[in-house]
């Protein structure tokens, strides 16, 4: 890493330590280009490293990993860090920009003052699919993936996310996204493990390509990543969100406890709350923004999109994942069965 700063000590000429900030975030999930805006300004330096998973990214801090700075969790994550104790407070309220930001976005039950974490983006998770290859199929419910008729078996990819396929499958049987009951997610278990011979793969990346070029008919796929892919081939692929109800997904920025870094933190904070900046950011995301003053300086394109700001009545359909608390076992445990099965 560049040294980017100089410091004159009283006693001498004596090189500064350069400041730095280390980021934990899911997989193509920040513009890069926004990052070397932020080191041009501040000098600040910014390493990224990434996860697949909230699972993954929890699983890495409790075995000890140290010298992140930064952490992007689902608002469910975000208790859950809270209650272990890996998060500080920023004190967000007196960031400069934080009137920006949308309240409604603030969903965190172990932050109430809404001092805690920003909220980063929000979006759904429902089905991606080519619009030839399912010609003629029902893809408007769960069921198109869940006992996919034969013209589709083999030609399908699910999320390799417990929360969300596991949540899809209760949702399919008519139970809460967010059960804890041992008969419904045992049900959700069996759901999955009948459909799983039918699927092609179950992955967390590359899926829009692979939707276009036909390789997979129809796939579990986020919302923005979906938005990218249509505008690329708005013609080849489309996107829906099930009539059974699925995920209305929102990742926050949270400052961990182990942060040695917490001056360059909130200056990041701060570049990200001016709306030029989230709008940047939001525009290659193709994702929802919490920041009403960023909305007018959104692509059109987005924010026209309905898959992107959906309507009252779609939203109603959709469930933010919660902490399930002790009952995470039962989750723990059937999804290991699932990816144990064949």
């Amino acid at each position: 890493m560049a040294v980017i700063g100089l410091a004159i000590t009283a006693a001498g000429h004596a090189f500064a330590e350069p400041q730095s900030l280390h980021l934990y975030n899911w997989t193509v999930y920040i513009n890069p280009d926004v990052l070397q805006d932020f080191t041009k300004e501040t000098g600040i330096a910014v390493t990224l490293d990434n996860y697949g998973t909230n699972e993954e990214m929890l699983a890495k801090l409790q075995a000890g990993a140290t010298g992140y700075d930064i952490v992007f969790p689902s608002v469910f994550m975000q208790n859950i860090l809270s209650k272990l104790g890996y998060l500080q407070d920023p004190h967000l309220r007196s960031i400069t920009g934080y009137s920006n930001l949308d309240q409604r976005y603030f969903k965190a039950t172990s932050d109430p003052q809404h001092e805690v974490c920003m909220p980063y983006n929000w979006g759904s998770t429902g089905l991606m699919y080519n619009k030839a290859l399912t010609k003629g199929v029902d893809v408007t419910s769960w069921k198109v993936v869940f006992d996919p008729p034969p013209q589709l078996r083999g030609k399908i990819a699910m999320l390799d996310d417990e929360r969300e396929t596991l949540g899809a499958a209760l949702i399919y049987n008519g139970f809460s996204f967010n059960s804890t009951n041992p008969k419904e997610l045992a049900k959700a278990r069996d759901t999955i493990k009948h459909a799983k011979p039918y699927w092609a793969a179950m992955l967390t990346d590359g899926i829009g390509d692979k939707v276009i070029n036909g390789d997979f008919a129809i796939a579990h796929w986020w919302s923005g990543s979906v938005a990218q892919s249509v505008e690329t081939a708005p013609d080849k692929v489309g996107y829906v969100i099930p009539k059974e109800g699925a995920n209305g997904f929102q990742e926050d920025m949270c400052l961990l406890t182990q942060s040695k870094n917490t001056e360059a933190a909130k200056k990041f904070f701060a570049y990200m709350m001016r709306p030029d900046v989230s709008a940047k950011n939001t525009n290659w995301l193709h994702g929802g923004s919490p920041n009403k003053a960023a909305f007018p300086l959104i692509s059109p394109a987005l924010r026209n999109n309905p898959n992107i700001y959906p309507d009252a009545a779609t939203l109603s359909h959709l469930s933010l994942l919660s902490d399930v608390g002790d009952s995470v076992r039962l989750w723990d445990t059937a999804w290991t069965q699932v990816k144990a099965s064949k």
